[in-house]
């Protein structure tokens, strides 16, 4: 009668269960990768979103100049209301409109953006004086990190493209082409490789890094001069 296992039985079993160890480690270990490169383009997408989201906001504002609520509706003086400067893929942008979605004395808005490293940061000041708009200063907050490019390419109402709102003495910026892209914050295996944005600029994605970008046209058209 056997009382036991023999070496070779005992060698085989361990060769088998390391196998089914060894497989079982590599499923987790490519679950956990799924998983985690789900994660990292998902919030990497939301992130890109909501600054296109917010900046394309703030474009079709620019140049409003009344308040209305009900049938109340007071007009403000705006100077400047859409300067920016070409930063190649980091450009700065400042818009200056009149929301009816703040009370009257809060109505005229400044907003900035500008970058610190690849932290795109945002300032909303409120700029009423009576029924004009001032100047006012930039108080910028980080919006979001992590972001390689805001680049703007301005349409002109003479059928011209410029890289600032300046499209000369006779025409206007009637919409703008914004390119917003971000690199991922969860690194990833693989990643790296180039984005192109709206005027051309090449955006090298880090190893180890998933990237994305959009482009959109936005409608400007509250910057038509009035006949």
């Amino acid at each position: 009668m056997r009382k036991g296992f023999t070496l070779v039985e005992l060698l085989v079993a361990a060769a088998i269960l390391v196998t089914v160890l060894a497989v079982a480690l590599r499923y987790f270990v490519a679950t956990a990768e799924a998983g985690r490169l789900t994660q990292a383009k998902s919030e990497l997408q939301d992130r890109v979103r909501m600054v296109m989201q917010v900046v394309s906001g703030d474009l079709q504002l620019a140049g409003a100049k009344y308040w209305t609520q009900g049938a109340t509706s007071v007009g403000f003086t705006l100077v400047g209301v859409l300067q920016g400067t070409d930063g190649g893929a980091k450009d700065t942008l400042t818009v200056r409109y009149v929301t009816s979605l703040r009370s009257l004395d809060s109505a005229c808005r400044r907003v900035d953006y500008a970058f610190q490293g690849d932290t795109l940061r945002r300032s909303d000041e409120n700029i009423t004086s009576g029924t004009e708009c001032k100047e006012g200063t930039p108080s910028p907050q980080p919006l979001a990190e992590s972001i390689l490019a805001l680049d703007i390419l301005y349409l002109c109402s003479d059928g011209s493209s410029r890289n600032t709102p300046d499209c000369g003495p006779d025409a206007y910026p009637r919409s703008a082409k914004l390119t917003v892209a971000g690199r991922s914050l969860i690194p990833v295996k693989g990643g790296g490789g180039t984005l192109t944005t709206v005027t051309g600029q090449t955006l090298t994605c880090p190893a180890g890094r998933l990237c994305y970008a959009m482009t959109q046209e936005v409608l400007m058209p509250n910057l038509k001069p009035v006949q």
